[in-house]
């Protein structure tokens, strides 16, 4: 099968600029590890839901991606999970938390089925249309910074398996 790396930072310069943000507030507020994964899992869930409303989001979050800045600030990132293809959910979730330094990864894969339900729907996919109309795998690993509850960083690096929504990441759940 062959893969392709879609990079979506090119996407954050078509994003309205006069976006507002729409503070959500924690369900914690400690550095435990179950508050952290709480957090990334918020996102997670966000990326395949394309609604953010739920994400705990610092105001001066920062989102890099494959080693750029995609996106600053919490309206920003809200309106990119809008652009997020249709999903049929996730898979093979792991978390690796380290308290001291506020920090979750996740490991994850996303099921993108490469269909639109809503045809008016504005996606990340638009403009990769003719390689994401098949299904695919989504191998992502991204990396929370979190505070007081709230996420102040994403660093995202992925791959994309295109033919199948079936991929597997080798390792247990």
């Amino acid at each position: 099968m062959k893969r392709i790396i879609y990079p979506l930072f090119l996407m954050a310069t078509m994003l309205p600029t006069t976006v507002l943000a729409q503070q959500v507030q924690p369900t914690c507020t400690d550095s435990s590890r179950a508050c952290m994964i709480a957090a990334a899992t918020a996102y997670l869930d966000s990326i395949v839901a394309h609604d953010a409303s739920k994400v705990p989001f610092a105001p001066n979050i920062r989102r890099t991606e494959q080693g750029r800045v995609t996106a600053e600030g919490e309206a920003q990132i809200r309106e990119l999970q809008k652009m997020q293809p249709d999903m049929a959910g996730r898979t093979n979730t792991r978390f690796f938390v380290d308290e001291p330094k506020h920090e979750v990864i996740a490991y994850t894969l996303l099921k993108v089925t490469g269909t639109k339900a809503d045809a008016s729907r504005k996606t990340f996919s638009d403009h990769f249309a003719a390689k994401r109309k098949k299904p695919s795998t989504v191998h992502l690993a991204e990396r929370f910074r979190v505070e007081k509850g709230l996420i102040t960083e994403i660093e995202a690096i992925f791959e994309v398996q295109i033919g199948t929504m079936d991929g597997t990441s080798g390792w247990a759940d």
